[in-house]
């Protein structure tokens, strides 16, 4: 018997990367899995399904700084599992945003990065929370690449550091 056996789990990002770690983790430990990422998870999901029941894992493609595909998952992971008991925010988008000075950052590409890695969280938590709150139960973990982005943000702009990024 797992420590997770009846919960519910939606890992954001969970189709590639650390994401599918997280998932396989929570998946090893009982709890039921929707996947959750803007990469296809269906075969992560399958082979976890394989692994840890047929009905115990399903994927959607669903970008976290969208609200109506945030309702969606949500809607539709209530209505495949019939609850949520943990989310893990773990999508983040880094890749793109290199290091540089911040008078050559694209506005579009700095607002894409923030939209997933900050409004991403911020919309998960809203839609998810009262589903956990109804049942009297619930875990929020917000993975250290997605929360960190403001910290990063603010390194990047901060005035100490200006003179070298401009």
């Amino acid at each position: 018997m797992g420590r997770l056996d009846g919960r519910v789990a939606i890992v954001t990002g969970g189709a590639k990367g650390i994401g599918v770690h997280y998932a396989s983790a929570l998946a090893a430990e009982g709890a039921r899995l929707m996947i959750a990422d803007i990469a296809d998870g269906k075969e992560v999901a399958e082979r976890l399904a394989r692994q840890h029941g047929a009905n115990s894992v399903a994927s959607a493609i669903t970008d976290v700084s969208d609200e109506p595909a945030v309702k969606a998952l949500v809607a539709e992971t209530m209505a495949r599992f019939g609850q949520i008991d943990v989310l893990v925010n773990n999508a983040a988008l880094f890749a793109p945003l290199r290091e540089t000075k911040c008078t050559q950052i694209d506005a579009d590409l700095w607002d894409r990065v923030m939209a997933i890695n900050l409004r991403g969280p911020f919309l998960m938590v809203k839609h998810v929370a009262p589903h956990m709150s109804a049942c009297g139960y619930g875990k929020i973990i917000s993975a250290p690449a997605a929360s960190s982005t403001a910290f990063r943000a603010c390194c990047i702009m901060s005035p100490r550091r200006v003179g070298s990024w401009l």
